[in-house]
């Protein structure tokens, strides 16, 4: 069996102005610190075998406390990394509504399908990802492994772990600074936290 402790990066300077950050750096902002710190308070005391993140800042700073906490070397992973806007990536929707209203009429009949200007599909994304979650599954038996990273990144664990589908995709929420925990045990998954957000009050 294998735990999961799955947290979304603090909240970013992109993501309080709206703009699209995927393989795009994008720093934590003032809020984003003070989640890092709450994580690393709250998770303190969980036993940790393993912490992955993406090469991006915001995913290593949101884990340089509790890494340090755990005395934890981190372990980075760039095929968990949020979705490739490609020529997208620093636009808000609205930007994008308003320059590239084609690409928006592709994007609702396309779904899933729709591949970013330069950049990848949900699809794309949701294989990449399953890829990845197998192999480090498959490597970390017996083990409680936390992977901080990206609000699509998680959504499209979940999808796969619970669902095997990318189609559900958007039937979950993630929030910044929020906790998923999930156990796997042959290939049976479970969820047992799912954006969880309550410690920050505490």
């Amino acid at each position: 069996m294998i735990k999961l402790i799955l947290v979304r990066h603090g909240i970013t300077v992109c993501n309080e102005g709206g703009a699209l950050s995927g393989f795009k750096d994008s720093i934590l902002s003032e809020k984003g610190r003070s989640q890092a710190n709450k994580i690393a308070e709250y998770l303190k005391d969980e036993d940790i075998d393993k912490i992955y993140t993406t090469p991006l800042s915001r995913t290593k700073d949101t884990m340089k406390k509790l890494a340090e906490i755990k005395n934890i070397q981190t372990e980075e992973t760039s095929l968990l990394n949020e979705i490739n806007f490609g020529d997208f990536e620093g636009l808000s929707f609205k930007v994008i509504e308003e320059k590239y209203p084609e690409e928006v009429e592709k994007m609702i009949k396309e779904g899933f399908e729709y591949k970013y200007p330069n950049g990848e599909s949900l699809k794309d994304t949701f294989t990449r990802v399953k890829n990845e979650m197998s192999k480090i599954i498959n490597d970390n038996d017996n083990s409680t492994v936390l992977i901080c990273s990206h609000g699509g990144t998680i959504r499209n664990i979940i999808s796969y772990l619970i669902c095997n589908d990318y189609k559900y995709h958007w039937n979950f929420k993630i929030d910044n600074g929020s906790i998923t925990e999930i156990e796997v045990d042959n290939n049976f998954a479970v969820i047992n936290k799912l954006n969880d957000t309550s410690y920050m009050n505490m």
